[in-house]
């Protein structure tokens, strides 16, 4: 087949007329085809770039408001610990100890490397801040809560009154004697060795002796209860009921003992 030139133009003039022809029939539609589309792309870019604003302010109103959470935290930590300072100022405690504020972080049981402990706290305050072994832990108004017993660099764990390894000299109110005071676990403290013969009042105070060595005199433990006689025995039976709520503890005062220190 011989290839002729005149021909292909003459179909390529054709081609060009119907789609001319096309374009001026048709050509709204043509037009609002591709503008609904380029439309679509650019409702889809302003979204994505709408959305991506929003995230962005929504991020910004989430990082606001948990600072201010933080602060309003730390506006209320600070009331509480000025409150509680007030309250052991108004006791004059500060004359009376060198103290060390602190804050329970575990109370009672908890388990701790492995170990489980009862009767115990976490405070936290520990070597750096100046605790040491054996240190008095105490409430703004004298409540004895327990001693130190762990101290790491941060914090330190605390035996309360009532752990099994607890054992107190105490003096009775109103009667001059003094007796033990020793932990059974569970909050459970009963009183020991005080003589049978002498008269023990329900609701009677116990208090601290410094006959221990480790505890100030005169730290409340806590109210004489469940009074009990036996026949064969020479001394009374009854318990101490502590003077704080383990629900309650928050913030505590450490004592810093001299005598302690100095060893």
């Amino acid at each position: 087949m011989s290839y002729n030139p005149v021909k292909k133009r003459l179909l390529i003039l054709f081609l060009l007329l119907i789609v001319f022809a096309v374009l001026a029939l048709f050509s709204g539609q043509i037009k609002s085809f591709f503008y609904n589309k380029s439309l679509n792309l650019q409702f889809m870019f302003w979204q994505s770039g709408r959305a991506q604003k929003t995230d962005e302010a929504v991020a910004k109103l989430v990082e606001e408001n948990q600072k201010l959470l933080s602060q309003l935290t730390d506006l209320e930590t600070t009331k509480k610990e000025n409150e509680f300072f007030r309250q052991a100022l108004g006791l004059g405690l500060e004359k009376e100890f060198d103290l060390i504020l602190a804050q329970a972080t575990a109370k009672n049981t908890f388990t701790f490397k492995g170990i489980t402990f009862e009767d115990s706290i976490l405070i936290n305050k520990g070597k750096n801040d100046g605790i040491r072994k054996d240190f008095p832990v105490i409430l703004s108004d004298k409540i004895l809560v327990g001693k130190v017993a762990e101290v790491y660099d941060s914090f330190s764990r605390v035996v309360l009154i009532s752990n099994k390894d607890s054992m107190i000299d105490v003096e009775i109110q109103d009667t001059g004697l003094f007796a033990l005071a020793k932990g059974e676990g569970n909050l459970k403290i009963v009183l020991d060795l005080f003589p049978k013969d002498k008269e023990l009042n329900e609701g009677t105070l116990a208090y601290t002796s410094a006959l221990g060595g480790i505890y100030p005199s005169g730290l409340v433990l806590g109210q004489i209860r469940n009074i009990k006689k036996i026949d064969n025995e020479a001394f009374i039976r009854a318990d101490i009921e502590p003077a704080f709520d383990l629900a309650q503890l928050d913030r505590v005062f450490v004592i810093k003992t001299a005598k302690i220190v100095n060893d």
